[in-house]
């Protein structure tokens, strides 16, 4: 196959003002160009996309680099949708907590009382909290230990009957004791909502989240005549897109089934700095955003893919900035999904940033934590 060389053109989206006139350095945040242009030229990753917000304004919204990894064809627009993998999980951690402040869920509520196969001595102290912040001991992801040969947990008869299936062996630890980050765990939250609201759980983000916020290029499954601006990496990628539904019992796509564009992700994130409201459409109350995004894990250990940290500090299905040595402040609510995307809040600078940085490596600390480092500098 011809490979094309790699496009150096950066394309611009529309602004609403000058980095300086929200008190950011734009001449600091021109370095991205430079830096994701090494990236690129480098094969670390694909290409790279930014949206950077403060005080509601897009100050900056730019993307370079090939839209299509097989083939290298197309570029990737500011406009471009990728799939959001685990930041997924920021839309049903929200589902839960609007069903909360409507009266229909509680935070320490048994999943036993909605789920009835948790109904045993091994899993009837599991909480929706402990499945929110990763801690109900019910099986991580694949390769969270670094196992040399990890598996999929519904192995070769499929996903039929796939709650009990994630439910089998033991529990890693007791619920509360350790994080272990688990999207089966977003499954099971994503299969509440269903039974608790009475609709497919893709179908009650649609109506309460993505409708309301005009997130009109956001999709559990992307039409047709769409697929083309869509920024695949690799023939999976490609695939997945192509899925048909089987007709067999499958889990809710509340882990990782979401495609977005940066301009309604950034819509999203700008809701919840918002205190849950976004252009007169009011999503989640205001102590409901602060419950959602507050500290609620404190001295919890996490093995975190060999990171072995002693105090995960984490919210509800959202990473929390505590680490000083980050750029970000404290309190920094933010996710990230394979392959990779990203969606940084930072309340105490009214900051909203996104990244797509698209790679066929799991991880590139330079995409996001060098990209992090140029934005936050540029804040005067």
């Amino acid at each position: 196959m011809n490979v094309k060389p790699f496009d150096p053109t950066i394309l611009e989206g529309k602004l609403d003002a000058a980095p300086e006139e929200v008190m950011m350095d734009s001449l600091q945040l021109h370095k991205l160009n430079g830096h994701f242009d090494d990236l690129i030229t480098k094969d670390q990753i694909q290409a790279a996309g930014y949206l950077v917000a403060r005080h509601g304004k897009i100050v900056a919204w730019q993307s370079q680099g090939p839209l299509h990894g097989t083939t290298k064809e197309g570029l990737l627009q500011p406009d471009s949708l990728r799939q959001l993998s685990s930041i997924t999980k920021a839309f049903t951690s929200v589902a839960i907590v609007k069903l909360i402040e409507d009266g229909k869920l509680y935070l320490d509520q048994p999943v036993s009382t909605i789920i009835e196969e948790f109904n045993n001595p091994m899993h009837q102290d599991i909480t929706l909290f402990h499945l929110l912040t990763h801690t109900s001991g019910i099986m991580p992801v694949r390769g969270y230990y670094n196992e040399p040969y990890p598996r999929e947990w519904w192995g070769a008869q499929g996903m039929d009957g796939w709650i009990r299936k994630v439910l089998q062996g033991p529990l890693v630890c007791q619920p509360g004791e350790a994080y272990n980050y688990s999207s089966v765990g977003f499954s099971l939250l994503g299969e509440a909502v269903s039974r608790i609201s009475g609709k497919k759980y893709e179908n009650f983000v649609n109506d309460h989240i993505l409708q309301p916020l005009k997130m009109h290029r956001t999709f559990f499954d992307v039409p047709e005549r769409l697929w083309a601006e869509v920024c695949t990496v690799n023939q999976a990628d490609v695939e997945q897109l192509n899925e048909k539904d089987d007709g067999s019992s499958k889990p809710p796509l509340s882990d990782s089934g979401l495609y977005s564009t940066m301009y309604d992700l950034w819509k999203f994130g700008q809701m919840l700095l918002n205190g849950g409201t976004f252009e007169g459409e009011r999503i989640l109350g205001r102590k409901t955003v602060e419950l959602l995004t507050r500290r609620h894990l404190f001295n919890v250990p996490a093995y975190h893919w060999g990171g072995k940290i002693k105090d995960k500090g984490h919210a509800l299905g959202l990473d929390l900035t505590i680490s000083p040595l980050n750029f970000e402040s404290q309190g920094t609510f933010q996710l990230e999904g394979g392959g990779r995307s990203a969606l940084f809040v930072d309340p105490a600078e009214n900051l909203v940033v996104v990244l797509f940085v698209p790679s066929v490596y799991s991880w590139v600390p330079l995409s996001v934590l060098g990209t992090k480092q140029i934005i936050w500098s540029s804040l005067k």
